[in-house]
């Protein structure tokens, strides 16, 4: 796995935690829901830099670029946990 498809990897991780979010009333789920939207856009966006071999701008994603290892394990550990 190159370091792009590490960034969309790590978004991923990211989107599928916010909607699995356990929340309590409407105003928390409108909230929540909003959340998970700007990560999934932003999914599409990592999506979009690895078709175009840039590297990702959002900090989540940067993070995955700039650390691989890191980024790895975490997804790994993200693995584990949802498995």
């Amino acid at each position: 796995m190159n370091r792009a498809q590490l960034a969309v990897a790590y978004q991923a991780c990211e989107v599928a935690d916010l909607a699995a979010a356990l929340v309590h009333n409407p105003q928390e789920a409108t909230e929540q829901a909003a959340r998970v939207l700007a990560a999934a856009q932003s999914l599409v966006a990592a999506a979009n830099h690895l078709s175009t071999g840039e590297p990702p701008t959002d900090p989540l994603q940067l993070f995955a670029y700039e650390h691989p290892e890191e980024a790895a394990a975490d997804i790994a550990s993200w693995l584990e946990r949802t498995t």
